[in-house]
């Protein structure tokens, strides 16, 4: 399930196995969680910059603050009406003969103090990555 909230006991045992210089393979495959999920704990712990005996100590409420907080970035009101513009944007692109310099042409006409061509395609690219992400799946040979 995704961004399902870790166990504190769980993230005790990541960083004691890592803390212990167990691999995050091993980790992921013992503790039964995603590769994703341990590496993301233990890049929280070193930005931390704090030691395992320090972590040890912390309460299941301390830790869930340093480990758990979801941060919602703020998104200013210009860019925000130009990620509203963009599903509108996909939807013509898949007309032939649409491309993304014209869309941002229709998009200024409507904001003239929108964002310009290069900022313009900038956000698009993150917009799409997030909205449509790919999937890249390993084949083994054979299959």
């Amino acid at each position: 399930m995704a961004n399902k909230t870790t166990d504190m006991s769980k993230i005790r045992k990541v960083l004691k196995f890592y803390s212990n210089g167990k691999s995050k393979l091993f980790i992921s495959n013992y503790l039964s969680l995603s590769r994703n999920t341990v590496k993301k704990y233990i890049s929280l712990f070193e930005v931390l910059v704090l030691s395992f005996e320090i972590i040890n100590e912390k309460t299941d409420a301390e830790l869930e603050l340093l480990f758990c907080h979801t941060t919602e970035e703020s998104v200013s009101p210009k860019l925000q009406t130009l990620q509203d513009y963009f599903p509108v944007m996909e939807r013509e692109l898949k007309k032939v003969g649409v491309t993304i310099y014209r869309t941002w042409e229709q998009y200024i006409a409507l904001y003239p103090d929108g964002f310009q061509i290069t900022q313009f395609r900038h956000h698009y690219k993150v917009w799409a990555k997030r909205v449509n992400p790919v999937m890249h799946m390993n084949r083994k040979a054979g299959l």
